[in-house]
């Protein structure tokens, strides 16, 4: 793992509050710092880039959610309330199609 992605997450998730609601802009905000010839090469010579430098998707992840963790204050209540929400929806959907057994 490089070493170099968690003060690279940090320091994007400290500037960026979009970077805090989608793990995608995140990742495509951390492989341009790390990786900055990527602009416009294929997908796949990322991915190579990113197998070299020692880059995953789940490291930049792994240090968004630590950094949450540490920092809550930044944590976006819309999203977590919008997230709870569903979470209700979905069981109570799920209740409906449970067969009873009299």
């Amino acid at each position: 793992m490089n070493r170099n992605i968690k003060k690279t997450v940090y320091k994007i998730l400290e500037q960026d509050k979009l970077a805090r609601e989608d793990d995608w802009y995140l990742i495509q905000q951390t492989l341009m710092q790390m990786l900055p010839c990527n602009a416009g090469t294929a997908f796949g010579q990322v991915l190579q880039g990113m197998k070299v430098q020692g880059i995953s998707f789940e490291a930049i992840t792994r240090c968004r959610r630590k950094f949450m963790e540490e920092n809550p204050q930044l944590k976006v209540q819309n999203v977590e309330k919008v997230r709870r929400e569903e979470e209700e929806k979905y069981y109570l959907e799920y209740s409906r199609h449970i067969p009873r057994i009299d």
